[in-house]
């Protein structure tokens, strides 16, 4: 048994593989005040496992935090914490410095490379939104990065008079009240940018999104999509297993 951990910049998400079958996903806010307590309590009643793989953008210490609770609970679990390269799983990392590629993007790269194999756009929509275009021999050409959908809200509230907004379903129509033009417009923005990275491509890109807002996202894009919630565990599975038979 796995135990897989995505941390991103806000919250974090985890499940259990067996046998490379993933189990229900569990999404938790590690900045409120009772996370370990929640996770611990989580912990406490699943599978034993034998492993912890761990992809992280967070700070060392939330990484560190499930480390230490996951040895303290299971004395002898491996830890497995991945990290971009310049090559892995026939994905070639574009960075020139291939480390400082966000290692839940490398994971994703290497997982739509082996399920969705083409020439392909990879969209996460999370805290930020990233955009990378990878080719279908695995090379990674480079990618974007924007605020995502809460972020660009945020920012509004937080710098102009105290603009409101809330978290009611966006769509892309035009609003009569300010709240629904926020949420309106900064999803307008985040379809037109997905977009506007495609239409300067000299051809096309299957788009696969990942992240919490992939959904919304997919609704209001323009051109095809394919929702996959779980690449960075995938990108995960694929790693353990070469750790494993090697």
């Amino acid at each position: 048994m796995i135990l897989l951990v995505d941390i991103g910049n806000s919250r974090l998400k985890w499940a259990q593989a067996d046998g490379g079958l993933l189990q229900a996903t569990v999404f938790m806010d590690y900045r409120q005040a009772d996370f370990p307590e929640r996770l611990r309590e989580f912990w406490r009643h699943i599978a034993v496992p034998g492993q912890l793989a761990i992809a992280s953008v967070s700070e060392h210490a939330v990484t560190m935090l499930l480390v230490d609770m996951a040895r303290s609970l299971w004395s002898g679990i491996e830890v497995i914490m991945p990290r971009a390269s310049e090559t892995a799983f026939n994905v070639k990392n574009a960075y020139a410095q291939p480390e400082k590629l966000g290692v839940d993007r490398w994971l994703a790269l290497q997982a739509v490379h082996r399920y969705y194999p083409g020439d392909a756009c990879l969209v996460d929509c999370g805290t930020a939104i990233t955009i990378d275009f990878i080719e279908t021999d695995g090379r990674h050409l480079g990618g974007l990065i924007s605020p995502g959908l809460l972020l660009m809200k945020k920012s509004l509230a937080q710098n102009t008079a105290a603009l409101p907004f809330s978290d009611d379903q966006a769509d892309t129509s035009l609003a009569v009240v300010t709240a629904a033009g926020i949420n309106n417009g900064t999803l307008l923005a985040a379809a037109g940018l997905v977009e506007a990275a495609l239409a300067r491509q000299p051809k096309a890109y299957r788009v696969v999104l990942s992240g919490g807002d992939a959904e919304i996202l997919a609704r209001h894009l323009s051109v095809p999509s394919i929702v996959d919630g779980d690449l960075v565990f995938k990108g995960l599975l694929n790693y353990c297993r070469t750790e494993n038979a090697s």
